[in-house]
């Protein structure tokens, strides 16, 4: 149990996810992973120094949500954590569970400080083989970032077997939601059962290929940030200089001057640019939406 709490603080603190006496607020939902992020979180806090609050939300959609957000409460009680119960009461229909991610990530993105979710390294392989079935690049398959503005991970190199194992040996309590089982992950936790007889432990394996895929992504986007203002000038693309650079780099400035320029950015459009040679002046590609680029004299624009 220690080694698992040395491990948590160890990437706390080579990823800098937080620095003493910041606030953090742990989203707590009463689930397992959810519940033994606490505990590590309070057992370690003389080491980070955060000062941790918490958030659990009732949706009013199942009649266990009480008891789970009475779970956390208690548990928090008993260890002197302050607890926020939030009650979204979301209405059932179309895009249920997008509705209430998006409801409890309002309320979140509110709080003072850092936001902790409970994500860990299973979760990570399943987000990644997810993306790489919905034809992800390299942005993609990096999976789950560790910190994202005010969002930050701290388990993210612990499986879910570990955390199962802590939670025993911790004799923590935590409530199952049942419906996780007809969620799309709960589709792709079945899936594992017939790699394994490919390769053994592919969670492990997948996990790794973000973590790597992570640094890459990040070198990359370092280099094009670096390049873009050489590149773009007053909002205009100059294709000499473009050129001149890896296509994956091309990639990344593209990307970047469209989403500027408020363009709804696809795959295809990339694709389209990277490979586009006009032969005149004044030659037009169209985009979908509505958004057309134009060439004058060797420089892109958005029209």
């Amino acid at each position: 149990m220690k080694a698992l709490e040395q491990r948590v603080l160890t990437s706390l603190k080579r990823y800098n996810l937080w620095d003493p006496n910041d606030v953090v607020t742990l989203a707590v939902s009463g689930g397992v992973d959810s519940m033994v992020l606490l505990e590590i979180l309070i057992n370690t806090q003389r080491s980070h120094q955060a000062e941790l609050r918490v958030v659990t939300f009732d949706h009013g959609l199942r009649t266990e949500s009480k008891e789970e957000v009475q779970l956390v409460a208690k548990a928090c009680l008993q260890r002197e954590v302050p607890c926020t119960v939030e009650y979204l009461n979301i209405q059932k229909g179309a895009r249920l569970q997008e509705r209430a991610r998006m409801a409890r990530r309002a309320f979140l993105e509110q709080c003072d400080g850092y936001i902790a979710t409970a994500h860990h390294a299973s979760d990570q392989a399943e987000t990644v083989l997810f993306r790489l079935l919905r034809g992800s690049g390299l942005d993609g398959l990096q999976g789950m970032q560790r910190r994202h503005g005010q969002w930050v991970k701290p388990l993210l190199d612990i499986f879910k077997s570990e955390i199962y194992e802590y939670a025993e040996r911790k004799n923590l309590r935590w409530c199952e939601d049942p419906s996780n089982d007809r969620t799309t992950r709960g589709e792709i936790r079945r899936v594992w059962e017939h790699l394994t007889s490919i390769r053994s432990n592919p969670e492990r394996s997948l996990a790794a290929v973000a973590q790597l895929l992570a640094r890459d992504a990040d070198f990359i986007q370092t280099q094009a940030s670096l390049e873009y203002s050489d590149i773009v000038c007053e909002g205009r693309v100059n294709v000499r200089i473009l050129r001149t650079h890896h296509v994956a780099l091309q990639a990344r400035v593209l990307r970047q001057w469209l989403w500027a320029g408020g363009v709804n950015v696809g795959r295809q459009h990339i694709e389209q640019l990277l490979y586009w040679m006009p032969k005149q002046n004044g030659q037009t590609l169209q985009l979908s939406g509505g958004s057309r680029i134009s060439q004058q004299n060797d420089m892109w624009d958005i029209c």
